[in-house]
């Protein structure tokens, strides 16, 4: 693919039906670990959305649009979107698009957007930013780290132009909004809380044991229990 026009989504499992729960990943765009909630016999399948062009992302808005489209052109009509980090925000755009295609959103480990404190990260040296957003050491030790560097800065001022353009939008579907109690971005069950300013429906705030990486090593049938409650 080419420039920026050009790049989307790519979801996978690829979306072939009516129902889709779709993991939105936040900065880094890991999702190997979704593999673990898709053991045989699991049901349904939570498909991954990453970005086409690793290297080269645009806005918040933008991509949350492009997911909407990618769920649009599929003809899904029953859609769970799960977010994580930077990921919920994805969604939480992603999901004004949708409308009535929408049964629900998950956001994890992420404010909402009037509550989340525009960051700093994007200021620190090379390796120091690396370790602040728990990088595999594979990344750490290799000669690609100002690369990588480069990429998560980038994110962060994406993250920080979308924050101050103070977004609201508000969706028609329930959000479970899950915090982990070590995380500095969402252990704070009141701000949590004011997830309900965005939407017209329920809101059910969770709070788990573990910090901003907890999702990595989220039991399956937990993030399916998310997943039934938004589905009804």
């Amino acid at each position: 693919m080419g420039g920026q026009e050009s790049a989307s989504y790519v979801v996978s499992p690829a979306l072939d039906g009516d129902h889709a729960v779709i993991f939105v990943p936040g900065l880094g765009g890991r999702t190997k670990f979704v593999d673990r909630w898709n053991e045989p016999g699991r049901e349904p399948v939570i498909r991954r959305a990453n970005w086409s062009e690793p290297m080269s992302v645009p806005s918040i808005d933008e991509r949350g649009a492009a997911l909407a489209s990618v769920v649009a052109d599929s003809g899904a009509t029953e859609v769970v979107l799960v977010g994580h980090s930077m990921g919920a925000l994805v969604c939480l755009e992603a999901a004004k698009h949708l409308e009535g295609r929408l049964r629900g959103i998950v956001v994890m480990c992420q404010y909402p957007p009037h509550r989340t404190p525009v960051s700093p990260l994007a200021e620190l040296p090379d390796r120091a930013l690396a370790e602040e957003i728990e990088a595999p050491p594979h990344i750490l030790d290799t000669v690609a780290l100002p690369e990588y560097a480069r990429l998560w800065r980038s994110e962060y001022h994406l993250l920080n132009r979308y924050l101050e353009s103070d977004p609201r939008p508000m969706l028609n579907a329930p959000i479970v909004a899950v915090g982990a109690r070590d995380d500095a971005s969402s252990w704070d069950t009141e701000c949590l809380d004011d997830w309900g300013q965005y939407t017209t429906e329920w809101l059910s705030v969770q709070l788990i044991d573990g910090g901003h990486q907890i999702v990595e090593q989220l039991p399956a049938e937990t993030l399916r229990e998310w997943v039934r409650k938004v589905r009804g």
